[in-house]
């Protein structure tokens, strides 16, 4: 594990040396991690020292005297090997659970008085949001739990403690909310709503691409290809800290390339001409931008509006309300059902594993585990 070590005189008599240690660099910064130590004695009782301080180093036994807090420590992990690696939106949510979850409840506490026993207690007070006094959902409490552990795991590696206090954690367990998924009627039932109304083309579009919200209110008219029929999804607009910014989809395999059903590309042709004359005849009023879903004054649309106006749209249809990303598992349950294979869903869906659609987005409907029933039924009380 150790590279190197060396000694060097901290003074003219040879009575006082310092101990400087080598490790291996950082795996996230690059950097390389060095380790110090100030020895009084002879030159061969430095060295002994020197030996004896690498052995407890590759052993994990050493532990600095610092008195660094968990919120002193989760700011330096933050500022040195979050903030320059990880997106705006994944950066956004590790502070607000800092700032919500973490500090509140265990931020006072010494890193090195961090025990398994406090941990879990924290764990486990965190059913309560200490910031809301509403319940917290499972999920939140996982995500929170990690991002602790990724912290406390580089508190090793950085020499403040010899192991981990976020080991052998129990987690609260909880049943995973099944997306809502509609019929066939209530897919009718949204698309008629629509019809007419902002919400349109939004809707035609997530019923047959289905697109991340973030990725369709990212598309541009750049993006489509009217001669090949296609559209190229290579952008995510986002919301952080209240601001809407733009930036690459959430996986490698979401930039893609995805066809576009006639009906739907004739859509989108009159939907540009609609546009074009919105900002004849309102001039300067109307705001330009290269964004395809946008209001009829051309402003584009905020992403959580979208969610509201979705909401809006299955109150006034009379529709079980479920949330704008389930019209993703809808589109794949319609490919599904038309008999569409699982690894083109997973390339229309940017699907980084088939798995994923698989297991998550891949839901039957009701008439179509009938309809399986009754084939099975049929070859196995064939006459």
């Amino acid at each position: 594990m150790i590279t190197s070590g060396s000694i060097r005189k901290r003074d003219a008599k040879g009575r006082s040396w310092q101990i400087t240690i080598e490790l291996p660099k950082d795996p996230i910064s690059g950097k390389r991690i060095r380790r110090y130590k100030t020895i009084e004695g002879t030159k061969r009782e430095a060295e002994r020292a020197m030996a004896e301080y690498i052995r407890e180093l590759e052993k994990g036994y050493h532990v600095t005297n610092s008195k660094i807090t968990v919120s002193e420590w989760i700011d330096t992990w933050m500022d040195v090997y979050i903030e320059p690696n990880v997106s705006p939106t994944t950066l956004s949510g590790y502070q607000g659970m800092i700032r919500r979850y973490i500090k509140p409840l265990i931020g006072n506490i010494q890193v090195q008085e961090l025990s398994t026993l406090i941990v879990q207690d924290w764990v486990n007070r965190l059913k309560v949001s200490p910031s809301s006094g509403k319940p917290m959902s499972v999920k939140t409490i996982k995500h929170t739990y990690h991002v602790l552990k990724g912290c406390m795991d580089k508190a090793v590696l950085a020499g403040i403690i010899p192991r981990s206090p976020c080991n052998r954690i129990m987690m609260p367990k909880g049943q995973k909310k099944a997306p809502v998924i509609y019929n066939q009627a209530q897919i009718k039932q949204l698309i008629a709503a629509a019809k007419g109304t902002e919400m349109e083309l939004v809707i035609d579009m997530e019923l047959c691409l289905g697109l991340r919200r973030g990725e369709l209110l990212g598309l541009q008219w750049d993006d489509i290809d009217w001669e090949n029929k296609q559209i190229h999804v290579t952008r995510n607009r986002v919301v952080v800290g209240g601001k809407s910014i733009i930036k690459e989809p959430k996986t490698e395999s979401g930039i893609r390339t995805v066809n576009v059903p006639a009906p739907l590309l004739q859509k989108l042709h009159q939907h540009k001409s609609k546009c074009l004359a919105n900002r004849l005849r309102m001039g300067k009023n109307y705001t330009v931008t290269d964004f395809i879903i946008v209001h009829p004054d051309g402003k584009p649309i905020y992403p959580e509006y979208l969610s509201q106006m979705f909401t809006k749209l299955q109150n006034a249809a009379g529709l079980p309300k479920c949330r704008f990303h389930d019209l993703r598992h809808l589109c794949a349950s319609i490919m599904f059902l038309q008999g569409v294979d699982v690894k083109t869903a997973q390339q229309v869906l940017g699907h980084k594993d088939f798995t994923t659609t698989m297991n998550i987005y891949t839901h039957v409907f009701p008439s179509s585990v009938k309809e399986a029933a009754d084939k099975v039924g049929a070859l196995v009380f064939a006459v």
